[in-house]
């Protein structure tokens, strides 16, 4: 609850922060199913974060990922809660142009 005297966001910054968000979520879920695809096809080796990849020999590929990307949505639900916005927005697009836009690429060149 607001203290008495605090404005209120401006609709326009609470559609900006909810647009990120929603967008790294996606972002989360997109990689995550193409990850998951790649691993099945390629094995292990398909992904990139050594530390996820441990975890997919110990738990399985369904579970790591799950797993990776329940705590990056975590982690972006908490940036967004306590207003990062644009780190958020930052992270979101690091992501896309880092990380999902190389599988896109890859996938479209195969």
């Amino acid at each position: 609850m607001r203290s008495a005297g605090a404005p209120f966001a401006p609709l326009a910054v609470v559609r900006y922060a909810r647009l990120s968000l929603l967008v790294f979520l996606i972002l989360q879920a997109s990689d995550g199913l193409i990850t998951y695809g790649a691993v099945s096809v390629f094995g292990i080796q398909a992904e990139g974060n050594p530390l996820v990849a441990s975890w997919m020999l110990i738990a399985g590929p369904g579970a790591a990922l799950f797993g990776a990307k329940l705590l990056a949505c975590g982690c972006a639900a908490i940036l967004h809660g306590c207003g990062a916005h644009r780190g958020l927005a930052a992270v979101t697009l690091f992501y896309l142009l880092a990380v999902v836009a190389p599988w896109l690429h890859t996938l479209a060149t195969m």
